[in-house]
């Protein structure tokens, strides 16, 4: 998305109040400068960091099945930002191309259980479908901490899909 492209301006980081510059110390803006639309709120865009942060180790996962979620939400609603920017994080992970693409094409049968497990329920927690069984084998193969936080860390990708089509 470039400033032209977007539906709200794109916010710099001179144009935040001090206390909130800070937030784009770091290479945190990506491609698509999610970030930066978000800039018109500072005090909610720190908190959707630190909430999205916190995610990341919510439950009991490793950072591949962390990102296998990640990319599991992307694909499931189709969220180009999301995949682009967890392509890399899921391959430094151990995600391979070929697992790439398997996910790509909704394909999770090569995976183990567990990985499988998690991708599905994600997927369902993104469209609304989530049923006893997918719930009671994502439970199975890890424990009800991790699913809670399994279903928040889905519903953070799914509202942050929500925002880039909004808001670019």
């Amino acid at each position: 998305m470039s400033q032209d492209e977007a539906r709200v301006p794109l916010v710099t980081q001179e144009e935040l109040p001090e206390e909130y510059r800070y937030l784009f110390d770091e290479d945190v803006l990506g491609e698509l400068h999610l970030f930066q639309s978000m800039g018109h709120v500072p005090r909610v865009m720190q908190a959707y960091m630190r909430y999205g942060t916190a995610l990341w180790s919510a439950g009991d996962l490793s950072t591949r099945e962390r990102e296998l979620a990640i990319l599991a939400v992307a694909r499931t609603v189709r969220a180009r930002y999301e995949w682009h920017q967890h392509v890399e994080l899921g391959q430094e992970a151990g995600i391979t191309t070929e697992e790439l693409a398997a996910i790509a094409h909704d394909d999770y049968c090569a995976f183990p259980e567990r990985e499988q497990a998690i991708m599905r329920y994600v997927g369902a927690v993104v469209t609304g479908t989530v049923i006893d069984p997918l719930f009671e084998a994502a439970v199975a193969v890890t424990d009800t901490e991790t699913v809670v936080g399994l279903t928040m860390l889905a519903g953070h990708y799914l509202m942050t899909a929500r925002i880039l089509d909004a808001l670019s």
